[in-house]
């Protein structure tokens, strides 16, 4: 894709860049040749390694980070700004400029790629053994130390908290806003790496360099600093407190690598780790010699216990309470019990309905009352495979319709009414005269009982009239192409105008409200879908496909040929904005609770696809918040027709494998399991005794230590 040949330039400028500049960061008496790239890595793999696994960590706490936040909305921004207030907006539009923003794009990606590569580069290629070791050592800290802050002290971007506040660089070309998209959640600026890799670099130097050789690379990473602090105000993109976090970070990356890089090195110096490696699998006594001794030397360490052994335990203790609760604000969905192998489900307020087929393919309901706990069945009477042949229907596909009360399930000329406030929930079945284009569910506010409206050739008839069924004469339009429900709404839209939405309120006297919908976006994003898939994004043919709504939102999907487009409508002012990425296809969005729901993919049907980006993912996003969030990171199954309900989504989930499709529940509320509030209690008590312990030894250390001296 576009994004990646983008992210291809910088890692190739930022490398030769780095080469380009060795013979003038060079230290006296070196030199720079071809053969000493390969004796580099020969002396110092390990040393690389350690510092490249960074990357490997990367995509992998970006994705728990991306759940953790749909899961817990753990968001300390608000905090941040009541500190600093506007002081970055004033920065940025102070300064802005077009040849500026094209400039510190660049030198952001690129730079920040750069100053990494030359500090891994430099120490290993000149062969400066001392600074390797410790500040190769200390950039791994810095993002260890980092690791906790970017899991639960999320503090987004300054362009995506304050409203005059632009991402400048996010959005300088859609191919880098693409790329922006997929790598970075978002959340993790404090603290910022990029200041807190090359400030440990500079302190590293500044701490260990005694013979001055590496001076005028020290004054270089001091300029890069500088630019770059600037550089991450002005982009939109960091806090001033992100800074000051990531200088503290890496304060404590140097101090932790002058304490422990002896120990370390020691184990994993390459001159000496092959041969004891080679020693080790010489003999099969070798092995157990090695882990008898461990084990001795662990039991004695045990057996004289002092702060070292207390501070352990509770280290261990604070791990495994923490490792407990990121698991579980990671693993919020559960599967529908009940459910062998489902076909179609549909959510509203405490209630799941989802078609079930047995071995022989046929259809039952499996009714879940969510909230109390309680499952219900109902045979149909269907078969999946729609069959319907005294009407001349096969293959006629099966549609389920929710509502606060009722559910509806519509296979061909067969209608089925389920009614919630039924104990047994024995459906109702009817057979209609049409195969009717489209459904709509509705309940009466006055009865509740439920509402069917159909498109019969273009014409809306209300089902509760007695057949031949009556023209629901409220709706003048013969050329209905789509209708939808919601409580005692109805809405619509016809082929001759089909970017405007039309609502209908029963309630009382009849109102009507009509909205067109816009799903405009900057020219160079549709440039982009054109470049990738060969297909113009077609405005003029644009066509509502989909439509949720609430007493509050509308949400419309539109088809424009080369991909689809969310449109959220507030009702109420008329503001629209488009959800989800516009760039790559979205679809069956669900709207309730103030809650939007939708499958989404990460590419698009391109020319030249990537099958790992063309699988369904759900999203949802919060209306009150103005963020979205994503609940899956990239897998290889097929989450799809996502469900709002009142504290829960629902969606289908298909591993395309052997295993049978699921019905995937996911609370938006409840964040902890029982057990885990338990294993935090008995951890909470467990710690009080260990603290008091670790003091105690302290302070007897302490005395100890003062009366040696003495």
């Amino acid at each position: 894709m576009a994004g990646t040949a983008v992210y291809i330039t910088w890692v190739t400028a930022s490398l030769l860049g780095g080469i380009l500049l060795m013979p003038f960061f060079r230290p006296a008496g070196k030199r720079v040749t071809l053969a000493g790239f390969v004796d580099m890595f020969r002396r110092y793999w390990l040393h690389i390694a350690l510092v490249f696994s960074i990357y490997l960590w990367k995509d992998l706490l970006d994705g728990l980070d991306r759940i953790l936040m749909a899961n817990t909305h753990l968001d300390m921004t608000p905090f941040v700004y009541a500190i600093e207030g506007d002081l970055v907006l004033w920065v940025q539009q102070t300064f802005l400029n077009d040849m500026l923003t094209f400039v510190l794009t660049h030198y952001y990606v690129a730079g920040y790629m750069l100053l990494t590569y030359t500090a891994s580069l430099y120490f290993t290629y000149f062969d400066d053994r001392w600074m390797a070791d410790r500040v190769l050592l200390s950039m791994f800290f810095v993002y260890a130390l980092a690791v906790p802050f970017y899991l639960f002290f999320n503090v987004r971007v300054t362009g995506d908290h304050i409203p005059e506040m632009q991402t400048l660089a996010y959005h300088l070309t859609p191919e880098i806003q693409t790329w922006f998209t997929r790598i970075d959640p978002f959340t993790n600026g404090m603290p910022s790496l990029h200041i807190g890799i090359p400030f440990t670099v500079w302190l590293g130097l500044h701490r260990w360099d005694h013979d001055e050789r590496w001076r005028k690379y020290r004054n270089f990473v001091g300029v890069y600093i500088a630019v770059t602090a600037f550089t991450i105000i002005y982009l939109g993109i960091h806090w001033f407190v992100d800074i000051v976090g990531g200088i503290i970070v890496s304060f404590l990356a140097v101090n932790l690598a002058d304490k422990y890089h002896a120990w370390l090195w020691y184990r994993l110096d390459e001159r000496t780790f092959n041969a004891r490696l080679a020693w080790l699998l010489a003999d099969f006594n070798n092995p157990k010699l090695v882990l008898s001794g461990w084990m001795s030397r662990s039991v004695n360490w045990l057996k004289t216990p002092s702060t070292a052994q207390t501070g352990t335990a509770v280290m261990l203790l604070l791990a495994t309470t923490g490792g407990v609760l990121l698991y579980d604000a990671t693993h919020q969905d559960f599967p529908a019990e009940g459910v062998t192998y489902p076909e179609a489900a549909a959510g509203a307020d405490g209630w799941l309905v989802a078609l079930d087929a047995d071995e022989n393919g046929n259809l039952s309901a499996v009714i879940i009352d969510i909230e109390n706990d309680k499952t219900y069945y109902n045979n149909l009477d269907l078969n999946e495979d729609g069959n319907q042949s005294q009407w001349g229907v096969i293959n006629a596909s099966t549609e389920v319709l929710i509502s606060e009360n009722h559910a509806i399930v519509w296979q061909g000329y067969r209608i089925i009414t389920l009614e919630f406030s039924n104990q047994d929930l024995n459906g109702v079945g009817r057979t209609t005269g049409p195969l009717y284009t489209d459904l709509a569910l509705l309940d009466d506010s006055d009865d509740k009982q439920a509402k069917l409206f159909a498109i019969d050739d273009g014409v809306v008839i209300d089902l509760q009239s007695t057949a031949p069924y009556e023209v629901f004469t409220s709706i003048p339009d013969d050329d209905v192409i789509l209708i939808d429900g919601e409580g005692n709404s109805l809405a619509w839209v016809t082929e001759s105008s089909p970017m405007i939405a039309n609502i209908l309120s029963l309630d009382g006297v009849q109102s009507s409200l009509s909205v067109e919908v816009n799903v405009t976006v900057d020219s160079a994003k549709d440039e982009q879908v054109l470049a990738l898939t060969g297909t113009v994004v077609d405005y003029v043919n644009a066509s509502i496909t989909g439509i949720s709504f609430d007493k509050n939102h509308l949400v419309a999907e539109v088809n424009l040929s080369a991909v689809s487009r969310l449109v959220m409508v507030n009702l109420d002012t008329g503001e629209q904005r488009i959800i989800g990425d516009p760039l790559f296809p979205v679809a069956n969005p669900s709207i309730g609770h103030g809650v939007v729901a939708w499958q989404h993919k990460w590419g698009l049907n391109s020319m030249d696809p990537n099958d790992a980006e063309l699988d369904w993912d759900v999203k949802y996003h919060i209306i009150s918040e103005n963020h979205s969030y994503q609940l899956h990171t990239e897998d290889e199954f097929n989450q799809t027709s996502p469900q709002v309900m009142e504290g829960y989504i629902a969606w289908l989930q298909d591993s395309g494998g052997e295993e049978p499709p699921e019905v995937i529940i996911y609370s938006l509320e409840e964040t902890f399991e029982p057990y885990s509030s338990l294993t935090l209690q008995i951890a909470i008590i467990a710690l009080i005794p260990l603290l008091s312990i670790w003091m105690i030894q302290r302070q007897r250390e302490n005395i100890d230590s003062t009366d040696e001296e003495e």
